[in-house]
């Protein structure tokens, strides 16, 4: 299933090298049911919200998602989930439980790089 990712790990970005030689599938959004908090140095991916978030698709292998796994602290800070973008596909990302990130701002345009400007 492809990788759905919005912070740290998209083009550009200082951790994308992690993604290693993931195919990458393009620009996606998720549907509108996430918040995404603002946790300082990267973004968190939260359940229960109503916005949709901008980020990027990939193909990992399965050696660069469980590499990928032990980078996102899986299962303990985040958990890797399925979750649908906005059109109705299937895919997976990593998202932290919301009693994990209250008090944390959010970012409502849903687009991690948007929050700098």
């Amino acid at each position: 299933m492809p990788l759905f990712v919005y912070g740290t790990l998209m083009r550009g970005e200082r951790s994308h090298g992690l993604l290693g030689r993931a195919c990458y599938l393009g620009v996606a959004r998720t549907a509108r049911s996430f918040e995404l908090a603002d946790l300082g140095a990267y973004p968190a991916l939260v359940r229960g919200g109503s916005n949709a978030v901008l980020g990027e698709l990939y193909e990992p292998d399965r050696e660069t998602l469980a590499s990928l796994d032990v980078y996102e602290g899986c299962p303990d800070l985040f958990r890797r989930e399925p979750i649908l973008l906005d059109g109705g596909a299937p895919c997976e990302a990593y998202l932290m439980p919301a009693g994990q990130a209250l008090g944390c701002p959010r970012i409502d345009s849903g687009d991690w790089r948007a929050r700098r400007r």
